[in-house]
């Protein structure tokens, strides 16, 4: 480690690697601009994971209560699977438990005389006294929803659904057009007031409504297939011991989780079985190769030019160990200026973006950490293919 820490002092002292980037002025700007692009790929794909997770799970952090029965196998909301609505007599039974609240969820269209044509959005159902979630701007509108077919909208959807936010927190009753009956009619909804959540990949927004609006819109047999079902348990109840026992009685009806596992397991199916993982992750991966590929440029060309310098230094007794720290020092020399400037640009992208999609697109320490490591393994990499062209150099060809 000595050798190492000598090595260190000497390239810093001597900053042989950064004057020479000046004098190879259109291999540094072709290297600069390389890598700035590649820095803001990899922006761009942590951001649109992060989108992407945190959008999914918007809901799910929001449910009240201590317990949530998921369908068995339970693995994301978006696969539409239900709770046996029987397995509420098996909550009901356990002395443990204080009190229970469905929650339903589906998928319809909307439209109304201030979007041009119709949309698809998601619909979530409560039951009014006992509402499963607590999302804002519930509570607030929550006694409206007590009159049937009033809906409450999502004034954090995206912006393909016009001014119906502002007609919705207007005081008056704003007609919508639902679903189609089963004569081919569309169904007249009323807008009251609004709640935040926000939409996710598959939705442009949401709509809240109550169990009495949902059956006489959707048909009766909904209210007997909740999403899932949050449970309140009673003061001093161990939840542990609790979910051990659910699991055991609803013997493969439904499945006992506590707001932690329900939240993991759709994270998990975002990034496991759906391509957006496997896209973000290719993306990541891409991004640090391309980058590599450009600080390799710089670091190979200046090797090349500059080739009977470095047999000089090498005849004078200077180690591989300064080689590399000097090598280093060229590509640490373009990585940083590149940072700054795709920082600078991945903050507006991301701006830009979620302006338009509402996905919670945002940097965060996360997204400079993973980029400052991926900045490294590019220069570390990049500089350890580099020497190899050093390995051939002779003191010798300076007297050819």
């Amino acid at each position: 480690m000595a050798a190492v820490r000598a090595a260190a002092r000497t390239s810093t002292t001597m900053p042989l690697g950064a004057q020479q980037l000046k004098r190879q002025r259109t291999s540094t700007l072709l290297s600069l601009g390389g890598v700035t692009a590649s820095l803001l790929v990899i922006f761009a794909q942590l951001g649109i994971e992060r989108a992407v997770y945190e959008s999914s799970v918007r809901l799910h952090r929001m449910v009240s209560g201590d317990l949530i029965i998921v369908p068995y196998g339970f693995k994301s909301m978006q696969l539409h699977a239900e709770v046996p609505v029987a397995v509420t007599d098996i909550i009901a039974t356990n002395p443990a438990v204080s009190s229970y609240s469905p929650f339903w969820f589906g998928v319809m269209s909307l439209q109304h005389t201030g979007m041009p044509t119709s949309r698809r959005l998601a619909w979530y159902a409560v039951d009014p006294e006992k509402p499963a979630v607590d999302v804002p701007g519930l509570k607030e509108n929550l006694h409206k929803l007590r009159e049937t077919r009033r809906i409450l909208f999502d004034r954090d959807s995206r912006p393909y659904f016009g001014d119906l936010a502002a007609q919705a927190d207007s005081g008056a009753e704003y007609t919508v057009l639902g679903p189609p009956d089963n004569r081919g009619l569309l169904r007249q909804l009323f807008a009251v007031g609004t709640f935040a959540v926000g939409p996710n990949v598959l939705n442009d927004g949401a709509i809240m409504m109550s169990q009495e609006t949902m059956a006489e819109v959707f048909g009766n047999w909904w209210s007997d297939r909740p999403a899932f079902i949050s449970i309140h348990l009673a003061p001093g109840a161990d939840v542990n011991a609790v979910r051990d026992q659910l699991n055991r009685t609803l013997v493969g009806r439904g499945e006992a989780i506590d707001k932690r596992e329900f939240e993991a397991r759709e994270r998990v199916y975002w990034s496991r079985e759906t391509p957006v993982g496997y896209i973000t992750d290719l993306g990541f991966i891409m991004g640090v190769m391309i980058g590599m590929v450009f600080i390799y440029y710089a670091q190979y060309q200046i090797i090349r030019f500059y080739l009977p310098e470095y047999a000089i230094l090498k005849s004078l007794g200077y180690d591989w160990w300064f080689f590399l720290f000097m090598i280093g020092q060229i590509g640490a020399a373009i990585i940083t200026p590149a940072f700054v400037v795709s920082f600078a640009l991945g903050r507006v992208v991301y701006g830009v973006t979620e302006a338009a999609m509402h996905l919670g697109m945002s940097m965060g320490l996360r997204e400079m950490v993973v980029s400052l490591v991926a900045c490294v393994i590019m220069t570390v990499v990049s500089s350890l293919f580099a020497i190899r062209r050093l390995w051939k150099v002779d003191p010798i060809m300076l007297f050819e």
